[in-house]
């Protein structure tokens, strides 16, 4: 009897260590896959940031727009030109999360969105870092006039579909020396040509880059300090060489070019007989001038019966005073 149960304590002992031993095996094993995860996602981390570039296209978006010249200190370059930047990238940061500014109210007189002063600030803060003062109000650019209205704490941002020369494209994020180095590409949008009419047949590559310098703020966010030309290059494109007359640019000498080559096809595709027709008339009247000139000599020689007899009394007469020469 006692056997029995010192047995039974037995099973039981080892039941509880196989049920321990297993449930420490499930967290074993969770516990590596949760690991491999994290070793996964901190890989994917490193790898893919295409949302790191995102955010940071987001934030250049309107400088980009404008195609802003390189400067060396956010200090050097004008407010408006950073208001601006902030205006436009605003409005496309609401178009990207909201599909459309419906929502925003509008200018009764002009119907121009009335956009917050407060996100244009935070846009702004956002993009230079919250020392960066700008004073509110109306100012202009070579682009547009934009007005501030104080009732309403907003900028009137004109309602037009052509705005901006350039979209941004990140290529790379590099750190250096306590700095960011944010290499955007340049591609053009489609009302952006040498003309300044619409182009359906923009380049979808960029056409030039430029290095976005941020540097680490107090508060250990990183903020645009500086813009640069980038080493980066776009590639070359062949370009066919022109012929010569694709070189000729005198409209009057393309003119003469086509109205002989006109006239050469018209010869060389009139009919042969054409040709022999219009020489026929010539050879007749060369052989009536000929037979006109004989003419009067035969005449001549039927009127004068004589002629001929006294050409054969001569004759004699010659050949005997050629005989008399050996008498001589």
């Amino acid at each position: 009897m006692a056997s029995s149960r010192e047995e039974q304590l037995r099973n039981n002992r080892r039941l509880t260590r196989q049920i321990i031993g297993a449930v420490a095996l499930v967290f074993i094993v969770v516990g590596i896959i949760t690991v491999l995860g994290w070793c996964v996602s901190g890989l994917r981390a490193v790898l893919d940031d295409s949302e790191r570039r995102e955010s940071y296209a987001d934030r250049v978006y309107g400088l980009v727009m404008f195609d802003v010249v390189p400067f060396d200190d956010v200090s050097q370059v004008d407010s408006s030109v950073f208001r601006q930047a902030a205006i436009w990238g605003t409005v496309y940061t609401i178009q990207k999360n909201d599909g459309s500014l419906d929502a925003y109210e509008r200018d009764t007189d002009t119907g121009s969105v009335i956009l917050p002063r407060l996100e244009v600030d935070t846009y702004l803060t956002n993009l230079l870092g919250p020392d960066y003062q700008v004073t509110d109000g109306s100012f202009e650019t070579p682009e547009f006039v934009y007005t501030y209205d104080e009732e309403k704490q907003g900028y009137l941002v004109p309602v037009t579909g052509s705005v901006g020369l350039y979209t941004p494209e990140v290529e790379k994020i590099s750190t250096q020396g306590g700095k960011t180095y944010v290499t955007v590409g340049y591609i053009p949008t489609l009302n952006n040509s040498s003309s300044g009419e619409l182009s359906l047949t923009a380049p979808t590559e960029p056409t030039k880059y430029m290095d976005f310098v941020f540097t680490r703020g107090d508060n250990r966010q990183w903020y645009l300090s500086a813009l640069q030309e980038s080493e980066m290059q776009p590639e070359a494109t062949a370009t066919p060489t022109p012929t010569a007359a694709a070189d000729s640019t005198d409209p009057q000498a393309l003119v003469q070019d086509n109205l002989d080559s006109t006239m050469t096809d018209a010869v060389g595709s009139a009919p042969p007989d054409a040709t022999a027709v219009s020489e026929e008339p010539q050879e007749e009247a060369s052989s009536e001038a000929e037979s006109s000139e004989e003419t009067p000599a035969e005449e001549n020689s039927e009127d004068n019966p004589d002629s001929g007899a006294d050409s054969q009394e001569e004759t004699p007469s010659e050949e005997g005073g050629e005989e008399s020469q050996p008498a001589e």
